[in-house]
């Protein structure tokens, strides 16, 4: 049996002025992902870190401003990104960050199938830029000072902007997979996690 989440999503029709326009931003910004992963159900309640950011509006703008900026306005390869999210879902044991993001990789094709597992098994990614991205958020999630051979490594490639931003992306998605563990958010389908 599952366990529902801490808060009762909130159907479309039940949100406040405020919440709606939170609701819009987050859908719209987002299009590309809901074309491949529905971040809405039945009721049009939003789903994963985006239904509990509704009850505190200005906190839920900047968390999903962020998000997309993390997403979108960084000069990392789409493929670091990604892999970065994923690596973090991993490490958390996330399974919306790892449903969604899984969902992303496989229709952009970003990274092979096989660089998938590797990463879901916490093995080095093949691709360079998945590589080098996997094992920098490896280092980044264990919240110690980095060696100074992955600082030259990813400066080295990205410059300090990539490791900045980098750094920032493995926050916000441990953030998220913060949100989802505590208040129960889960992905509406299995995810392949942990095939």
């Amino acid at each position: 049996m599952t366990t529902p989440p801490v808060l009762t999503p909130i159907p479309e029709a039940d949100l406040t002025a405020e919440q709606r326009e939170l609701y819009d931003a987050i859908l719209d910004g987002r299009k590309p992902i809901n074309k491949n992963t529905s971040l809405t159900a039945e009721h049009g309640e939003l789903r994963g870190p985006f239904d509990p950011l509704l009850r505190a509006p200005k906190v839920g703008h900047a968390v999903q401003q962020l998000g997309l900026a993390l997403r979108h306005q960084t000069d990392l390869p789409a493929a670091a990104t990604e892999t970065a999210i994923l690596t973090a879902a991993i490490h958390h044991e996330a399974e919306f960050e790892w449903y969604a993001h899984a969902n992303i990789v496989r229709s952009r094709k970003l990274i092979s199938e096989d660089d998938i597992d590797r990463i879901r098994q916490g093995i080095e990614p093949e691709e360079s830029d998945a590589a080098l991205a996997w094992k920098a958020a490896t280092a980044l999630l264990k919240m110690k000072p980095l060696e100074p051979a992955i600082v030259e490594e990813v400066t080295g490639r990205w410059g300090e902007q990539g490791l900045v931003e980098l750094t920032c992306m493995v926050g916000h998605y441990t953030h998220l997979a913060l949100l989802m563990h505590c208040l129960n958010i889960t992905p509406p389908e299995p995810s392949d996690m942990r095939a």
